[in-house]
């Protein structure tokens, strides 16, 4: 009985041991283990409210905090092409306990104009695709315009006269209309704004007289009669618009799909990642998750992390080259 006694003491001494060590979490049962996540996610969203990317984030996010039971907030924090953003998620914790909402085209322009940015492939970790976003091309209902054949004819008519509205100098909208005019064979001036809130006004009082945006952005003032679609940038023609041709059904080669992703910090724990993927998984093929990002234009496509490395690649193989072609290094 002495015996027995000492081995037990002897054993919750050891094990004492291990725990001050902090080395008894590989023996512990997991129910014993913190689980993922004890506390709220913080998803970064690099745009300010309203705009396609962010309506997407704060629908998906919603969902994410029922399945995690964990809130999920959303941080908005534009400015510069998206790339505020973008360094803010680089330099966060590996936790899991941040992500961020990345448009990947709009990020490999900004390669281009923006210097020194974090890599998307050294520096993150894929959680997910979630959604396509397509551009459109629009003008201002005033203008009289009812098809791309007829803004031609205007453009031509009177070289340099009529001006473009884009969301800024280096954006996906910028660079999408400076490849139609080009593709075209016709000249505008191109007008920079500080995102689409600021450059539909101007685009429905005249102020400009084209814009390429995201079908979010300028859907409610197409339906209100305010701005005419003319054509979308997709690789097919959208559900709210049916009658809307795309750019290819009209000879021109100009896709702009514009795929989101939600990426993590590079290094972020592999547990993590798989609870956060699941998550968002789950919230992009939620059927109400699907109705409300359809209903403002946005297409809810969940897409596995390894499959979305192949559309990071071929959006950074396509739009750098194009950027370059039409815009400086700034920064």
């Amino acid at each position: 009985m002495i015996r027995h006694a000492g081995s037990a003491r002897v054993l919750r001494g050891i094990f004492q041991c291990l725990l001050g060590l902090g080395l008894s979490a590989g023996i512990l049962p997991a129910h014993a283990q913190a689980s993922f996540p004890a506390k709220p996610v913080h998803l970064l969203v690099p745009a300010p409210p309203g705009g396609a990317g962010d309506t997407s984030a704060r629908a998906i996010a919603r969902h994410m905090a029922q399945t995690l039971n964990q809130q999920v907030v959303v941080e908005n924090k534009p400015g510069a092409a998206a790339t505020i953003g973008f360094r803010s998620l680089a330099s966060s914790a590996p936790d899991g306990y941040t992500i961020g909402l990345v448009p990947v085209a709009g990020t490999a322009i900004a390669t281009v104009t923006y210097k020194d940015l974090p890599d998307i492939e050294r520096d993150f970790t894929i959680v997910a695709g979630i959604a396509d976003a397509p551009h459109m091309l629009v003008v201002p209902a005033s203008l009289g315009i009812k098809d791309v054949k007829g803004l031609l004819a205007l453009l031509k008519n009177r070289p340099d006269y009529y001006n473009y509205a884009s969301q800024g100098a280096g954006s996906l909208s910028h660079i999408e209309s400076a490849v139609f005019l080009a593709a075209a064979g016709v000249s505008a001036t191109h007008v920079p704004y500080k995102g689409s809130s600021e450059a539909i006004p101007g685009l429905i009082s005249g102020e400009t007289s084209m814009m390429f945006d995201s079908v979010t952005s300028v859907l409610s003032h197409v339906r209100a009669g305010k701005l005419t679609a003319l054509a979308t940038a997709a690789s097919s023609r959208v559900p709210q618009l049916p009658d809307v041709p795309t750019m290819a059904e009209l000879g021109y080669d100009l896709k702009a799909d514009n795929a989101f992703v939600l990426l993590a910090p590079a290094n972020t724990p592999r547990e993590a990642m798989q609870v956060l993927t699941e998550a968002v998984r789950k919230a992009v093929q939620s059927p109400e998750v699907i109705a409300t990002l359809e209903n403002t234009g946005i297409v809810a496509k969940f897409t596995a992390p390894d499959a979305f490395g192949t559309v990071i690649s071929q959006e950074f193989a396509l739009w750098p080259d194009l950027a370059r072609k039409l815009v400086e290094p700034s920064r």
